[in-house]
C-alpha cells in the first residue's frame, strides 16, 4: 500500500456518500484521516501557530458556519471542500474565505483529488516552512536599529516581508482572483506593516527573551516590554506600567521598534502579565481604531480642565465612565496628569473628556506654563 499523499482531519457531520468516499480514500491510502465533530475541540486540540493542518469539510448546510468558524479561530487551516455540487454562491464563498479547493463529485480513481491532496500537502509543508522563515525575518527587522542612511531600505524590507507573509495565505482559488487583476493597479495589503501587534505576537510565539523598545512618532512617546520566554513581564510607558502602557503604545503613530534579546538566566521575572498575548494584541487594536476616530478631537495634553459648576443639578445622569472620568478632572486638572494618574485606559479617558466637555460639564482654565 502507497503511503499517504497526506494528513488530514474530517471536520463535522458527514453524509452517508461523504462517509463512503472518505472510508474508500483512506482504505486506498490516498490520505490518513481523522475525525473531529466540532471547531472548537479541533482547535482545542491541534491549535499550535507554527503548525499548519489539512481539514475536510462537506459542503452541506452547515459547512459555511464550520468554515467561517475556522478562519474565525485564526488556526492556519487548509480547507479542502467536498461536495457533490457547488453553486456560483458556495464559489464566491469558497474565494472569500480562503478555501484550498473545492472537490465536486468525486470517485475514488478521481486523479483531480489525488493531485489536490498531493498539492495540499505539498502546500502545508512550504506554509510552515515559510512561518518558520518569515519569524526569522521580522525578528532580525525587530533587533536592529536603522539609522537614518538605511531607514527607507528597512521600511521596505518590512513592507516586503509583510507581503511576502501575506502571500503565504493564498490559495488556488485566491490565485485565480490575483491573476485576474494582475494587469490593474491594485495592490495586496500588509500584514499591519510589522505594528505593535505583528511585534509582540512575534516575539510571543518565537517564545523570545528580551526587552522590545518602542518609539513613537513624538519625542515623548518612549516605551519597553519586557519578555521572558514569550511571556510579558514588566511594561513602561512614561509614567503609566503594564496594561495601561500597552495599550498607550497601541496608540502612537508610526512606531518604531528595537528589541534587545537576553538569556533566560539572566532575567528576573518579578511578575507576569497574566493576559494571553493575542487577546492583549486583539484588545489594543481595538483601542487602536477608536482612537483614529477622535483625532480631530483630542485635547492637548497640556489642557487644564476642572469642572463646570453650572452645570450641576440633580437631573445629571452619567455612565459610571463619564462619572469616573469627571472625577478625574477634579483630582487631577491637567490632561495629561488626568492621562498618567487615572486608572482608565487613555483611550477611555479621550472619549470621557470629549464627551463631558460637547455636555458642558468641564471647562477649559487659563494656561498655565507647567503641570503640578
Amino acid at each position: 500500500m502507497q503511503s499517504p499523499l497526506c494528513q488530514a482531519i474530517a471536520l463535522g457531520e458527514f453524509s452517508p456518500w461523504a462517509k463512503q468516499i472518505l472510508n474508500e480514500w483512506q482504505s486506498e491510502g490516498l490520505i490518513n484521516l481523522s475525525y473531529e465533530a466540532s471547531v472548537a475541540h479541533f482547535v482545542q486540540k491541534h491549535a499550535r501557530p507554527d503548525q499548519s493542518h489539512i481539514a475536510i469539510v462537506e459542503n452541506s448546510n452547515t459547512s459555511k458556519q464550520i468554515i467561517t468558524q475556522i478562519r474565525t479561530s485564526e488556526h492556519p487551516v487548509l480547507i479542502l471542500w467536498v461536495g457533490k455540487s457547488f453553486s456560483k454562491e458556495d464559489f464566491a464563498f469558497a474565494l472569500g474565505n480562503r478555501i484550498y479547493a473545492t472537490i465536486e463529485n468525486p470517485a475514488l480513481a478521481d486523479k483531480n483529488a489525488q493531485s489536490v491532496f498531493s498539492r495540499a500537502d505539498s502546500a502545508r509543508t512550504k506554509k510552515d516552512q515559510l512561518k518558520h522563515l518569515f519569524q526569522s525575518l521580522k525578528t532580525l527587522l525587530l533587533q536592529t536599529e536603522p539609522d537614518s542612511k538605511n531607514k527607507s531600505l528597512f521600511a521596505e524590507l518590512k513592507a516586503a516581508v509583510g507581503k511576502m507573509e501575506r502571500l503565504t495565505d493564498a490559495n488556488e482559488l485566491f490565485n485565480l482572483e490575483i491573476r485576474k487583476e494582475a494587469g490593474s493597479q491594485s495592490t495586496l495589503p500588509l500584514h499591519k506593516s510589522q505594528g505593535l501587534g505583528d511585534a509582540l505576537l512575534t516575539i510571543a510565539e518565537l517564545e523570545r527573551t528580551g526587552t522590545l523598545w518602542v518609539r513613537g512618532a513624538k519625542p515623548e512617546e518612549e516605551g519597553k516590554i519586557d519578555f521572558i520566554q514569550g511571556q510579558i513581564t514588566v511594561a513602561e510607558a512614561g509614567a503609566v506600567t503594564q496594561l495601561k502602557a500597552i495599550y498607550r503604545m497601541f496608540l502612537w503613530d508610526s512606531p518604531r521598534f528595537l528589541f534587545n534579546r537576553k538569556n533566560p538566566e539572566d532575567c528576573e521575572a518579578r511578575e507576569i502579565i497574566n493576559r494571553d498575548v493575542e487577546a492583549l494584541v486583539k484588545e489594543g487594536e481595538e483601542h487602536q481604531l477608536r482612537f483614529q476616530t477622535l483625532k480631530k478631537e483630542l485635547p492637548p495634553t497640556n489642557l487644564k480642565l476642572d469642572i463646570e459648576a453650572s452645570s450641576m443639578n440633580t437631573s445629571i445622569a452619567l455612565s459610571p465612565l463619564d462619572f469616573s472620568t469627571l472625577t478625574d478632572v477634579v483630582a487631577f486638572k491637567f490632561v495629561t496628569d488626568i492621562l498618567d494618574y487615572s486608572k482608565n485606559w487613555d483611550v477611555d479617558l479621550f472619549e470621557g473628556l470629549i464627551r463631558l466637555k460637547k455636555s458642558g460639564m468641564i471647562k477649559i482654565l487659563p494656561a498655565s506654563p507647567v503641570a503640578v
